[in-house]
């Protein structure tokens, strides 16, 4: 029995140590962890303390308000006691407040959490990095009992400064009018942590919520070329929200990822009834997420805003071994710093005639013209131009090692030029891709050009004939991967890397080869020795593929560089090329490319089809057109011929072919070329039949602006431009009436300026 007692005596005693090092090990260890790709799906918890919960949310009242400051078209109206405004538009008498429509405020039963939410005008997210496993919280200056110091009136509005007594920061913010808009900004300087980790603000992210209430609304989103989310009514779906990135996800910080478009423009907007804005952001652009909720969600009111970012998460390793999979490691933020200087939005106050989609385009063009240096095109030939790539070369998989295959010489490349200039196409854009030794899939290499296809003396015979029949020739060059060495790149030290120090890669071939992201530092370099070499040849200008399409932080330790900065960097590497050569042709280019580029390629035209839009609309377009050239898909690799023809009309989109003198079928296993069909023999009747139709419509409006787009009826659009030409496309199997005017079935009318067809 005695040896019973001591035997459980023993066991007990074992087990309670055996526990206690358990709880220890828990509080104290940081966990390695397979992760399932959603490397930021940690629930958000909020943050509120006992004493500012005990108090309702409650909006400020109108008396609350005194005037600051106004411009010829606003008036700005602050309440000390919160830090909100009323704008008052003096054309039209509407008013913008920076909180909820407070006439439905009494109705709103979400929450008494979200509603400080909804009363306050920052909401922020943070991490506390005194604990082991970093999760993220939201909190808002209601909920904390915030206070507001320093404020002060300015030229044109006011400044102060909001404290968050339990998370410990302080975020200064200023407010003014000038002209049709008022600015929101954050000013950087003096932005303070004291506990916590900021991780992103909302400022001012219900400036003109309103609820649904019969009238015509819709929030803007730039999901692809634009998208509508209209205001309905008794809706119910708490995981409709729109929030994503500008100019893409930042790779060196993957997040969820999802099939929508990436947002090519910092840009929203909302119309309710005769009120509407245009939202820019105007600084800090590449760290802001644009946020966007229809009622029924979070609230019932609809609302949209920005987001600004100051850290993200990443995934941080416990071993040097690169072999270890990147979805291995526990989520960590920058300790030590935070994204990019102040931040701003500018929104546009549109008056009551132009509060629509198309009002609001036409205020980000005027935005692009007069502060970010985007110029009107000028036109040298009344007809529009058929942008013609030409592939040269890719290779594929062969026995031993890869096998090359010779799609077009410089030679044959010659007869496809002469067989459209005989047909009537009297301008052409040419672009030559796959020159390179090793052909399309040969990233970072440049000169000499294959000599399978020619070499350089047949590259110089391809140019001099264009130029001789007018066109310009531009080479595609994709400086912005490599996976050839090429240019003295060597991955060790001239690619990108992320904050925990793996190199960062794509995958854009089809055997999924992971290739090195290059630094936009060293993509400097190498352009800055090569052009001396494409000025020689005679080129017009570079196809400049991913670079101005994509925006990642670097933290290459020789050549990194922040988002922002890569962005001025790309600038300043466009620029270079358009002053060298004479041109640039961009790629799904970013909106920040705009004003050193003459033509995109591969302009996207449609939203992400998910669940949150209800219409797409060419906002993109119609903020474009008159400022560069832009194309859709190539014709040749439509999805749907008839509509996406149709659609380019409607758009105001140039015609472009790819073509290859070598049939299909040879390329059908290559790294980096997947098309319907580019065998030149197929396509030089249908090519010539289309670009005469391209040109009957838009060769006269190549520099015009659109000042007009509706929908007539379901499935029939009209397109107006700033000459007076109208064009009314019916995408419908049956025809179209309208008193007088017929538009066929699958087909388009062109209305001229004074009334003509």
């Amino acid at each position: 029995m005695i040896r019973m007692i001591q035997t459980n005596k023993t066991a007990l005693i074992v087990t309670i140590l055996i526990l206690a090092a358990v709880v220890i090990f828990l509080t104290r260890a940081k966990f390695e962890f397979k992760d399932s790709g959603q490397h930021v799906s940690q629930a958000v918890q909020q943050n509120t303390t006992a004493e500012a919960a005990s108090i309702p949310a409650k909006l400020p009242l109108d008396t609350d308000f005194k005037q600051v400051a106004e411009s010829d078209a606003l008036r700005l109206k602050m309440d000390e006691k919160t830090g909100h405004f009323i704008v008052e538009d003096k054309r039209n008498g509407n008013k913008y407040r920076s909180y909820p429509e407070p006439k439905y405020w009494a109705k709103e039963k979400i929450s008494e959490t979200w509603k400080k939410h909804l009363a306050s005008p920052l909401m922020v997210q943070y991490v506390d990095f005194s604990k082991n496993i970093l999760q993220a919280k939201e909190t808002n200056l209601a909920a904390e009992g915030g206070k507001i110091k320093d404020i002060q009136t300015i030229p044109g509005g006011f400044k102060l400064a909001y404290e968050f007594p339990v998370t410990g920061f302080t975020i200064p913010v200023q407010v003014t009018v000038n002209q049709d808009y008022v600015e929101t900004k954050i000013i950087q300087e003096g932005v303070k942590e004291t506990k916590m980790g900021l991780v992103w603000v909302r400022p001012y992210p219900f400036l003109g919520a309103e609820y649904t209430d019969g009238q015509d609304g819709y929030l803007f989103i730039p999901d692809g070329a634009g998208a509508l989310v209209k205001f309905k009514e008794n809706q119910l779906n708490v995981n409709k929200i729109y929030d994503e990135l500008t100019y893409g996800q930042d790779i060196a910080f993957p997040g969820i990822n999802n099939n929508r478009n990436k947002v090519m423009m910092p840009v929203f907007g909302m119309k309710s009834g005769s009120k509407g804005f245009l939202a820019v952001v105007h600084d800090g652009d590449e760290y802001a997420d644009v946020v966007a909720a229809p009622a029924g969600v979070l609230s019932n009111y609809n609302w949209i805003g920005a987001q600004m970012n100051y850290r993200s998460s990443f995934l941080q390793f416990t071993t040097r071994n690169t072999n270890v999979p990147d979805s291995w490691g526990y989520v960590d933020y920058d300790r030590d710093q935070i994204f990019g200087s102040d931040r701003s939005v500018r929104y546009y106050m549109l008056d009551e005639k132009k509060t629509d989609y198309v009002g609001m385009a036409e205020a980000y063009r005027n935005y692009l013209i007069k502060e970010k240096a985007a110029k009107p095109v000028t036109v040298k030939d009344p007809n529009i131009p058929l942008y013609t790539n030409i592939i040269g070369g890719d290779r594929e998989k062969g026995v031993i090692s890869d096998r090359y295959l010779n799609l077009t010489t410089t030679s044959e490349g010659i007869q496809i030029i002469n067989s459209l200039h005989d047909k009537g196409i009297n301008n052409m854009s040419l672009t030559y891709t796959g020159w390179q030794k090793g052909g399309y899939s040969s990233f970072g290499q440049t000169f000499p050009v294959d000599s399978r296809i020619g070499g350089d003396s047949g590259m110089k015979a391809f140019i001099d004939h264009a130029h001789e029949l007018g066109y310009p020739v531009y080479l595609e060059a994709q400086y912005s991967l490599n996976n050839t060495n090429a240019g003295g790149f060597d991955e060790k030290f001239n690619a990108m890397v992320n904050l925990a120090g793996r190199t960062l890669m794509q995958s854009p071939l089809f055997n999924r080869e992971r290739t090195p992201v290059v630094s936009d530092k060293y993509v400097e370099q190498m352009v800055d020795k090569d052009l001396p070499t494409y000025k020689a040849m005679g080129v017009d200008g570079l196809a400049v593929g991913l670079l101005g399409q994509r925006l990642f932080n670097d933290y290459n330790t020789a050549y990194g560089s922040s988002r922002d900065e890569a962005r001025k960097i790309q600038e300043r590497i466009l620029q270079k090329i358009k002053d060298t050569l004479g041109g640039v042709q961009g790629d799904k280019s970013n909106v920040y490319a705009l004003p050193h580029i003459n033509y995109i390629r591969g302009m996207v035209y449609d939203n992400s089809y998910d669940l949150f839009s209800d219409e797409s609309v060419p906002f993109a377009q119609i903020a474009t057109h008159g400022l560069v050239s832009y194309s859709s898909e190539y014709v040749n690799n439509r999805q749907e011929d008839v509509n996406d023809f149709l659609r380019d009309i409607e758009y105001g989109a140039a015609p472009s072919f790819v073509f290859t003198k070598a049939e299909t079928k040879k390329y059908v296993n290559s790294y980096g070329l997947r098309f319907y069909n580019t065998y030149y023999p197929d396509w030089e009747n249908f090519a010539s039949e289309q670009y005469k139709r391209y040109n009957e419509a838009l060769g006269d409006v190549q520099d015009q602006f659109i000042t007009g787009h509706q929908k007539l009826a379901e499935g029939v659009k009209e397109t107006t431009y700033s000459n007076g030409k109208r064009i009314l496309v019916n995408y419908n199997f049956t025809e179209f009436r309208n008193g007088d005017l017929i538009v066929p079935a699958h087909n388009f009318v062109v209305i001229r300026g004074g009334g003509g067809k």
